[in-house]
């Protein structure tokens, strides 16, 4: 951040790490005392009274959901329990129920049609971004940045360039892009990779289509407003291998995808 008083400075980055440990406390799938872990305990037609900040999340997953024709879909739980990307649960597996079975009837209140299990860690990691900006916009901060390795966002009257890890050679950058307030987030597996039973690499990014994690050699970039929806639609992208998908469009979003091949053909 940019600021000349160092002690406003200090206070300002503590409040900004306040609020992105409140967000991992509200919607992490790993903690059971989340709201997340008691939304996903829920049974069918229970509502589930959340607070402001998951509310939001789940509103804005559902309005990627509809725009993406149900490419992002956080009802995929099971399915990265299955690879082992998250926690097993003793629940049933539910392979049929998709996001536009967890209804939003009014502010704060939440009730599923189905048994879902839902992981939010593909969009709510770019909310407690935009978080930890708000905190430090509210403690008076004029310019900064903020990143969570992979989603970052830049705000202020400076224009940073921001380096994208190379695919192939994630040590060295493969592209850069110039940010100036917006937000940007890249999805690859350099990081997360896991390999199935018959040694094929898999990436925490699931197929709702075939309920199955996909390989993902490239990496996908998204430049928007907000990390929240940045986020999100790394994952649109990276399932329709589209940089123009029309739901980039919807929420005036820029993709990129960094090949495998291109990238080799640097070294």
């Amino acid at each position: 951040m940019w600021h000349g008083d160092t002690a406003v400075a200090e206070r300002a980055c503590d409040g900004a790490f306040a609020a992105v440990a409140g967000i991992e406390a509200l919607m992490s799938y790993h903690n059971p005392d989340s709201e997340l872990s008691r939304l996903n305990g829920a049974q069918p037609g229970e509502p589930v009274d959340v607070s402001p900040h998951t509310w939001w999340v789940l509103s804005q997953a559902a309005c990627v959901h509809r725009a993406s024709e149900g490419l992002f879909d956080c009802a995929v739980a099971p399915h990265l329990e299955q690879a082992g990307f998250l926690p097993a649960v003793t629940s049933p597996l539910e392979t049929g129920a998709t996001q536009a079975d967890v209804l939003l009837p009014a502010p704060g209140r939440v009730v599923k049609r189905r048994p879902v299990r839902l992981d939010l860690g593909g969009i709510a990691k770019g909310y407690a971004v935009d978080r930890a900006v708000a905190a430090l916009r509210a403690a008076g901060v004029p310019a900064g940045c903020v990143n969570a390795g992979g989603d970052l966002r830049v705000f202020g009257p400076r224009t940073l360039r921001i380096d994208v890890r190379d695919p192939v050679r994630p040590d060295r950058a493969g592209a850069a892009v110039e940010l100036n307030e917006a937000a940007l987030a890249t999805s690859a597996g350099y990081f997360s990779e896991r390999t199935d039973t018959t040694g094929s690499p898999l990436t925490p990014i699931v197929d709702p289509r075939t309920h199955r994690c996909i390989d993902l050699r490239s990496s996908v970039t998204v430049s928007a407003g907000e990390c929240i929806i940045a986020d999100a639609l790394t994952k649109v992208v990276a399932l329709s291998a589209d940089t123009r998908h029309p739901a980039l469009e919807r929420f005036r979003a820029r993709a990129w995808i960094l090949t495998v091949a291109a990238a080799a053909a640097r070294h």
